[in-house]
């Protein structure tokens, strides 16, 4: 004979296993990476990603809930009125733990409120574990750049023309389809690797030095040394184009001087 179905043992291992999950997926988010680092890297542990681990953790805790609620209105619903009853009728006699437990869930509540140590301890040695992950050469130019379209990191690195940034990613085989919506992390998605991947390809630095980043912050004297010509040479040609320059200038400087961008002056002299 086929035994009949237990929904008692059905929500009690389904009780047990919710618990199981939300107790690991806490504690891996207790130490995970902060969001800014895990996008920019696509960390993952277990094979899932921080968001994925955040949703095992938001759909097992509902699940826990929805499981206690049948626990105790459908399996323990009587037993649970019956001792409701008889402590009404007989007077509550459990006096010292009721007083126990709601100071217990007091203070937990407002030493976390408040940072009171030990609670105060437990969570600053989350946030130690947490930004320990993300190292120096790794961190991504500002918050959240995995989010930066090819346009907007143009602006970010100075460079005038975000055609810059196209070539570089031609010439790496990586595909995109628009620089004014797509972001770098949909373009990592896209080619199967990592937005700071992506990054250090476009902000990497040719040999000639003049098309990188922070064309703008370059004096005269830095591109003469660069183009192996004297500053006086780099002047002249200026000069010769009715731009009127110092030797000690930023191209910055001398575009906001002359009405023109830098990278106008850096193709003057660079011709």
């Amino acid at each position: 004979m086929k035994s009949k179905f237990s929904w008692r043992a059905f929500i009690s291992f389904g009780l047990t296993w919710a618990m199981l999950l939300i107790l690991v997926s806490g504690v891996i988010l207790y130490v995970a990476p902060p969001g800014r680092y895990a996008h920019w890297v696509n960390w993952e542990l277990a094979g899932f990603s921080k968001e994925g681990w955040q949703a095992i953790h938001t759909i097992f805790s509902l699940g826990f809930i929805v499981l206690s609620i049948f626990h105790l209105f459908s399996v323990n619903w009587k037993a649970f009125v019956s001792y409701i009853k008889s402590k009404s009728s007989k007077g509550f006699n459990k006096k010292k733990e009721l007083a126990l437990s709601v100071l217990m869930v007091l203070v937990f509540f407002f030493g976390t409120v408040f940072s009171v140590p030990p609670f105060k301890t437990i969570m600053v040695l989350g946030e130690n574990v947490t930004n320990s992950w993300e190292k120096t050469e790794e961190r991504a130019p500002v918050a959240h750049a995995e989010l930066l379209s090819l346009d907007e990191l143009a602006a970010q690195l100075e460079i005038g023309e975000v055609s810059v940034l196209t070539q570089k990613l031609e010439s790496h085989n990586i595909h995109f389809s628009n620089t004014h919506s797509q972001s770098l992390q949909q373009i990592a998605v896209t080619n199967r690797t990592t937005p700071m991947a992506i990054y250090e390809i476009l902000a990497k630095k040719p040999a000639n030095q003049g098309q990188g980043m922070g064309v703008g912050r370059k004096t005269i004297d830095d591109f003469a040394k660069e183009l192996n010509k004297t500053s006086d040479e780099l002047l002249q040609i200026l000069k010769a184009n009715n731009i009127n320059a110092q030797a000690n200038e930023t191209l910055r400087t001398i575009g906001e001087n002359n009405n023109l961008p830098p990278r106008d002056v850096y193709k003057i002299l660079s011709e």
